[in-house]
């Protein structure tokens, strides 16, 4: 009887909801208080010992148009997007590998993702999944899977006010069941007349007599013409299952300039017979093709594999011809074929639930073919071949984290029947703490090595001017280096993330440019020597803050940087930079404002400081899951074509370059993506893109 007597109270409540309460007997009253609204909020982004895991609203996944874009939508602290290349680093600059799914993706790669279909980024340092094969700083972007169908994604760029910039590509995905099929295609042309280099020098000569004497060499641009035709075709198909991925990937790059021209005068300080004009063209082509693969095998008793094998070859040409009014030619022709391979593969062991070895080795070579014809000639054989192995451990429970490796690099570099090898070990360890959600830091420690390319070691002597030479050192040495670093995040709520930083590196006995008298003192001979050291140490703090349930977002990063080089360049050097972005959401319309200081640094290679301009932009748009159309004023307020320059300073040689480009000119940007599926099931994931050369080319430049 009493269930009985519930059930007839629960039913009076249905039938008669507006009551207060209800007589049941003479002595009985069930009394109702009405309840305040109860609101849930998901939690959008917290904080662990394995990863920061950040969940984009839906007007940023809509307003976004590929998978960087979407990245700087969400503006997250512990990354930088470069706002020229779309170059995704961490906060001390260094590489942040992007993954689809736990899929490796390129950058160019991402291209296509609708990411409309994204569920979530996670940032991790030093992940323990094996499926990321060894990467230090992953960005892991979570997509919808499904069981089969596809979808086909056009995007078009246009770029105005700075002559032909136009990017158009079609990018095309099938899956079904296991299998999944990307296809990429794109087209690619610039030409534009603002291209080149006004150059002031001072050289230090020497007589006849061996007296020293100074010459001002300046070279003023006047007329330039430069362009570039891309057409990047990519295949990849992927076989995905829980224990077992398998990804294969060939890809075609040509690369044509026809037209890299710049006319001017040059004057120098001797005599006004010597003011004369001046003409430089450097067409050149590439064709670049590749193979990529990725084999991920989990094993009986928690071990895992996966290996991955890379081949690629380029074909390229470079054609110098620097004339001028006085009868000076100077012709240097280059072609080159270049083969390059690599293998890597890592063997992971899980203990229990907390504790993971790792045993890692990597090898493979890169082999120039080169020839110079013209003013010099030369007929080059090089190659750079390496061999790596590596033992780690990680720890992981609820609050801390601890990742050690231990190896040793052998490297064999051969330039022309002159060979150099060396041999160094290197160590990486990472620690990280977070006792909640809301906290997090890392420690990183590192000590490995800096290998020169094969062009800067290179013993062909090429006439660079009336005044310069250029060449390499094959006798150059390899340099060690080490990094500390410091990362501590705060996520409090969803309207604010914090990323505070602090980065150390050191390099000993570096290698970098010097100048040399040449020709009996007539000319200098621009090399690379093994000489000082270089410290660069910066801190930060990068934070994003939210309004307006989200639609209303500011992102701000400034960072102080702390440059001491040592050896025959001796200077100090202390700048400061900051970037800031402001978006906002009404419906279907959108609005972001960025805003990055001139970037300053000093070379690592080189006796150099660089500085930018300032770059800014305001764009707006309109999206849905399907279209997305976009409007980018850049530089508005910017006047000339001067993009940045390079201040060079030596004992007998001076340099102060100024740049010219489209890149921090006014300019106006329309961008357009469609994209539509077929199919019952479409899965969206990992998209492909045009792939970059791989390959170390040794043409001097």
């Amino acid at each position: 009887m009493g269930k009985f007597f519930n059930i007839l109270i629960f039913i009076g409540f249905i039938l008669y909801p507006s009551l207060s309460s209800a007589q049941l007997t003479d002595n009985d009253t069930i009394k109702v208080k009405e309840l305040n609204e109860v609101v849930v909020h998901a939690q959008m982004q917290s904080t662990s010992v394995s990863s920061t895991t950040y969940t984009p609203t839906k007007k940023q996944k809509t307003a976004a148009q590929n998978a960087v874009d979407l990245l700087r939508m969400m503006a997250i602290p512990q990354i930088q997007i470069n706002p020229i290349t779309d170059k995704v680093s961490d906060n001390s600059g260094e590489e942040v590998t992007i993954f689809i799914n736990h899929l490796h993706a390129n950058e160019d790669e991402l291209k296509g993702l609708r990411t409309s279909d994204v569920k979530k980024v996670e940032f991790l340092e030093f992940p323990t999944d094996p499926r990321f094969r060894g990467a230090q700083r992953v960005i892991n972007i979570i997509v919808n899977e499904y069981t089969y169908g596809g979808y086909t994604k056009i995007s078009a760029n246009e770029k105005l006010l700075i002559g032909l910039s136009s990017q158009e590509n079609i990018f095309s995905k099938f899956t079904y069941k296991k299998m999944t099929y990307d296809l990429y295609i794109g087209v690619n042309n610039i030409n534009n007349h603002h291209t080149g280099e006004d150059v002031k020098e001072l050289y230090s000569l020497e007589d006849t007599k061996g007296d020293l004497y100074t010459i001002i060499r300046d070279e003023t641009l006047q007329n330039s013409l430069y362009r570039q035709n891309q057409y990047p075709i990519s295949f990849r198909a992927t076989y995905n299952t829980e224990k077992f991925q398998m990804r294969n990937m060939i890809a075609f790059n040509p690369i044509d300039n026809p037209a890299n021209y710049q006319k001017g005068m040059l004057n120098f300080s001797v005599s006004p017979d010597w003011d004369y004009s001046y003409e430089r063209s450097n067409p050149g082509k590439k064709n670049f093709v590749s193979y990529s693969g990725s084999f991920f095998i989990s094993l009986p008793r928690k071990f895992s594999l996966d290996i991955s094998p890379r081949l690629n070859y380029s074909h390229n040409k470079d054609n110098l011809t620097y004339t001028t009014s006085n009868s000076t030619k100077i012709i240097r022709n280059a072609k080159e074929n270049v083969y390059n391979f690599r293998l890597d593969g890592y063997l992971q062991k899980r203990f229990g639930q907390k504790h993971i070895g790792i045993f890692g080795i990597n090898g493979g070579d890169n082999i120039n073919r080169l020839n110079y014809s013209g003013t010099d000639i030369y007929s080059d054989r090089f190659h750079y071949a390496f061999l790596a192995g590596l033992v780690g451990y990680q720890l992981k429970s609820d609050k801390v984290r601890l990742y050690a490796d231990f190896g040793l690099y052998w490297n064999h570099t051969y330039i022309n029947g002159m060979s150099y090898n060396d041999t160094y070990p290197f160590i990486h360890i990472n620690f990280g703490f977070s006792p909640n959600s809301k906290n997090s830091l890392s420690l990183f420690f590192q000590y490995s090595n800096a290998t020169p390319n094969i062009n800067q070691k290179t013993p062909d002597i090429l006439q660079d001017n009336e005044l310069s030479y250029i060449t390499g050192n094959p006798f150059l040495k390899n340099s060690r280096n080490l990094a500390l670093r410091f990362n501590y995040t705060w996520i409090p709520s969803n309207f604010l993330s914090l990323n505070a930083y602090s980065n150390l590196w050191e390099y000993f006995n570096r290698f970098i440019i010097t100048y040399d008298s040449y020709n009996n003192g007539t000319s200098i001979l621009q090399t690379y020597i093994n000489s000082g050291n270089l410290i660069n140490e910066e801190i930060g703090l990068s934070f994003n803050l939210k309004f307006l349930n989200n639609n209303l977002q500011f992102y701000v990063n400034p960072k102080q940087k702390f440059y001491k080089s040592t050896g025959n360049y001796h200077k100090i050097y202390t700048p400061f930079s900051i970037s800031a972005q402001i978006s906002y959401y009404l419906s279907k319309f959108y609005i972001l404002l960025f805003y990055q200081s001139p970037e300053k640094m000093m070379m690592t290679a080189a006796p150099q400081i660089y500085k930018s301009r300032n770059y800014y932009t305001i764009s707006t748009g309109w999206s849905n899951s399907n279209l997305n159309f976009r409007i980018t004023l850049a530089n508005i307020f910017n006047k000339g074509w001067g993009s940045s320059t390079i201040s060079t300073e030596s004992k007998i040689y001076t340099n102060y370059t100024k740049i010219y480009s489209t890149d921090y000119h006014p300019s106006l940007n329309l961008s357009l993506t469609y994209t539509f599926g077929y199919g019952k099931k479409v899965q969206r994931s990992n998209e492909i893109g045009e792939q970059s050369n791989s390959a170390s080319s040794a043409i001097l430049k």
